[in-house]
């Protein structure tokens, strides 16, 4: 099974235009907090409209939420595109050299609201 954070990644390449430049904006400016991040689920707030973004892998499979108009119309939305980015970064920083490894349940976030 490929790993949550390639699945997204795959997804977020296939988002319309602006959701992508819109996403890399969000991402870029520190708006994505991931507040649970393990092997098959991501959740984030992105600090865009307060929007509340889930990825999660069931069988194999990617299932997606986001509570932003678009998301919950069943596009991969610019909130969706900056938390697949906000992941990316952090796992290649976790991959990079130098970096420790952690078990999955260190990778897992919880940040209090």
């Amino acid at each position: 099974m490929q790993e949550i954070a390639d699945l997204i990644g795959a997804e977020a390449e296939r988002a319309e235009p602006a959701a992508r430049t819109r996403g890399g904006e969000l991402a870029g400016a520190g708006a994505v907090q991931l507040v649970r991040f393990s092997p098959a689920l991501v959740t984030a707030e992105v600090d865009d409209g307060a929007a509340c973004v889930e990825f999660r892998v069931v069988d194999g499979v990617l299932r997606r939420h986001c509570s932003c108009p678009e998301g919950r119309a069943g596009a991969f939305c610019a909130h969706c595109v900056a938390t697949a980015q906000s992941v990316r970064m952090r796992t290649d920083r976790k991959d990079s050299p130098g970096a420790s490894s952690a078990t999955a349940s260190e990778r897992t976030v919880r940040t209090a609201s």
